[in-house]
C-alpha cells in the first residue's frame, strides 16, 4: 500500500512544472473550459515532508466537477486521462461553491497554504467525485472557502487549498466577468467570514 501510494505521488508530480514554486502564484492568462476538472479552492490539504522536515508540497482532497471553469493549458490538454485503471485530471478554478461557503482570511505571515491552480490530480478508484491534488505549497497571508470561519476545528491552524487575497479576488472577477458575457450562470463572490483575519 505505500508502494502504490508513493508510485501515485511520483506519478501526480511527474506532471508537475520542473522549476520552484515562485514567491506570488501565477495565474496567467486562464483559458476557460467546459467539461470534467478538480475543483480544490476549499480543499484540506496534508502536507507531503521532504528531506529536512521541508514542505514543498501537500496532497489535497478536492471535488471532481463537471462544468465551467479557468485554469492553465488548453481545453483539448484538460481532459481527464485514464492510465492503468487510475484517472489523472487538472485542479482548474470556478466559483461554484461561492454560494454556500465563506472566505476565511488568514494573514499570519508564516502561514502555510497550497496552490492547487494547475496541479495533477489522481481520481479515487472508489469514489470517482472526489479526486487527490498534489500541489505546491506557499506561505504567507490567503483567502479559502475551506475552513469553519477561523474556528478551532478548522481554522488556519489547518493547511488549506487557497490563494492569495489578491488572485482571490482577482480570479472571482475573472471568472465572473465570462460567465455574464457568455449568458452562463455564476455566482458572485463568496461573503467573507466574520472577523476571522488574523495576524502572527
Amino acid at each position: 500500500m505505500k508502494a502504490l501510494k508513493s508510485l501515485l505521488i511520483a506519478a501526480a508530480l511527474g506532471l508537475l512544472p520542473t522549476m520552484a514554486p515562485a514567491q506570488s502564484p501565477p495565474l496567467g492568462k486562464p483559458v476557460f473550459c467546459d467539461g470534467t476538472y478538480a475543483l480544490c479552492i476549499k480543499a484540506l490539504c496534508q502536507p507531503i515532508v521532504g528531506k529536512g522536515g521541508t514542505i514543498k508540497y501537500a496532497n489535497c482532497a478536492c471535488d471532481v466537477q463537471k462544468g465551467w471553469s479557468m485554469g492553465p493549458g488548453s481545453c483539448q490538454s484538460r481532459i481527464p486521462i485514464v492510465r492503468n485503471g487510475r484517472t489523472f485530471l487538472i485542479s482548474t478554478y470556478s466559483n461554484l461553491y461561492n454560494e454556500k461557503n465563506q472566505t476565511m482570511s488568514c494573514t499570519y505571515s508564516n502561514q502555510q497554504w497550497a496552490w492547487c491552480y494547475g496541479a495533477p490530480c489522481v481520481v479515487d478508484r472508489n469514489n470517482p467525485k472526489s479526486t487527490t491534488c498534489t500541489c505546491p505549497v506557499y506561505t504567507g497571508p490567503m483567502y479559502t472557502l475551506g475552513g469553519a470561519c477561523g474556528t478551532d476545528e478548522g481554522g488556519c491552524a489547518s493547511m488549506w487549498s487557497a490563494a492569495t487575497p489578491k488572485a482571490d479576488t482577482g480570479a472571482n472577477a475573472l471568472f465572473a466577468a465570462y460567465m455574464k458575457k457568455n449568458g452562463y450562470p455564476h455566482h458572485g463572490p463568496a461573503a467573507m467570514c466574520p472577523s476571522t483575519s488574523t495576524t502572527k
